[in-house]
């Protein structure tokens, strides 16, 4: 083989190594965000409170990439509009949701949780509606009404859960999906200029420990790893890779290949939410469950379709 035939051999080799990538990271994420449904559940229920929990993986996974930080030199921008964008993110997108699944965790199945994720997509889609972000258009009008439908299948029929004191609990967690939401929409309209992924997954994760830390004393919910139960501190250290990887992952990810490629990472998160939850609980969702998935995958896909023929006519 000659020098040229090498070249060329190489460029096409890393061509498909760069285009291979995206997807590598993206089943990362997805794989990886899934199991934290379970490992919410097993944390909430050997003693770790929802506060407390959510903290401390928050202040470890920011340490930890504050480390790498400072190892390549690139630290999170202090300016006013970097600051405001760690605050809003770490709140929206780490502190409340991550409290409100924990505390939910030990009461609905980690199967049915996951489900949630679904819906990120299409709350999204209607907030940045609201806030002329995005314009109507009739076929992700449809699959939030198929999504909606998905939803009430899962809380309205007798038998849909194992409980029906879960729906109330189920309810509460779909706030979470509502955090998600507002968190794509604001870093969609507001992120600052271009920074490293690692100095903006350090800078909102530190943000939301600072902004968990007064409310987990407060709220009488610190939490010593010297009298915690050794699986609830082993879920904490978990919990805290899976968002060092996460956030670095996201912010790569939508770089690499843009949002609407990363939404696929909804579908990738419930199915291996809905794996983890059967594996380690022996989950078994009802026929009502399986069938509010397909209506949510439904949904979420023709919203994603509306969004790619709008960016297609942008275009």
């Amino acid at each position: 083989m000659g020098d040229a035939d090498r070249v060329a051999g190489g460029e096409t080799g890393g061509r498909a190594v760069s285009r291979a990538m995206p997807v590598i990271m993206l089943l990362i994420v997805g794989i990886g965000f899934g199991a934290m449904f379970s490992v919410n559940r097993i944390a909430a229920t050997n003693g770790v409170p929802p506060i407390a929990y959510a903290f401390w993986q928050s202040l470890g996974a920011g340490v930890i990439l504050l480390v790498i930080c400072v190892v390549r030199r690139e630290l999170p921008v202090l300016s006013p509009i970097h600051l405001r964008t760690y605050g809003v993110l770490g709140v929206i997108g780490i502190g409340i949701p991550i409290s409100l699944l924990t505390y939910v965790a030990p009461n609905v199945p980690a199967s049915v949780l996951s489900l949630g994720q679904v819906l990120v997509p299409m709350l999204t889609y209607i907030f940045a509606l609201l806030i002329r972000m995005e314009q109507f258009r009739w076929i992700s009008v449809f699959g939030i009404l198929l999504g909606f439908l998905g939803v009430l299948l899962v809380i309205l029929p007798e038998s849909s859960l194992p409980s029906r004191d879960m729906v109330g609990w189920l309810l509460l967690a779909f706030l979470a999906p509502v955090c998600f939401a507002t968190c794509n929409v604001f870093a969609g309209r507001f992120r600052p200029p271009e920074a490293p992924s690692t100095a903006l997954s350090c800078g909102l994760l530190i943000a939301s420990a600072i902004f968990l830390l007064p409310i987990m004393f407060a709220s009488g919910q610190a939490y010593s790893f010297m009298d915690g139960a050794p699986i609830g501190n082993w879920m904490i250290l978990l919990a805290t890779l899976i968002n060092v990887v996460f956030w670095v992952l996201f912010f790569e990810i939508i770089r690499l290949a843009g949002p609407i490629f990363f939404a696929q990472f909804n579908y990738l998160s419930v199915l291996a939410g809905m794996g983890w939850a059967i594996l380690i609980f022996g989950d078994r969702p009802s026929a009502y469950i399986w069938g509010a998935l397909v209506l949510l995958f439904g949904g979420i896909t023709l919203v994603q379709i509306g969004l790619r023929r709008a960016l297609r006519q942008a275009a």
